[in-house]
């Protein structure tokens, strides 16, 4: 089963409502036969810096084979980051 990494915008939502897009975004991949790989199971507390965030997201999602990116993905400076290294990386894209 494929590992699929989720991204997408975190940083200044609600964190409630940032868990629902990410937990729906496993369901649907879940559906599709995937392994979702939810970057808000990380195993950091919330109140974590940024930087130590994207450094533990950056090693889970090495060991992913695909990428899907949430809709709000544009507007995600960590998300930005870890589609270019997904593109740089060959990751399949799933829709």
């Amino acid at each position: 089963m494929m590992r699929v990494y989720i991204s997408g915008k975190i940083t200044g939502e609600p964190l409630a409502a940032v868990r629902e897009k990410f937990e729906k975004a496993e369901v649907y991949l879940l559906a599709k036969g995937y392994h979702p790989v939810n970057p808000l199971k990380n195993g950091l507390a919330q109140e974590s810096s940024w930087e130590s965030h994207m450094r533990t997201d950056i090693k889970i999602m090495m060991n992913c084979d695909g990428i899907h990116m949430l809709s709000d993905w544009k507007f995600s400076s960590g998300a930005t980051i870890e589609k270019r290294l997904a593109e740089d990386l060959k990751f399949e894209f799933i829709e």
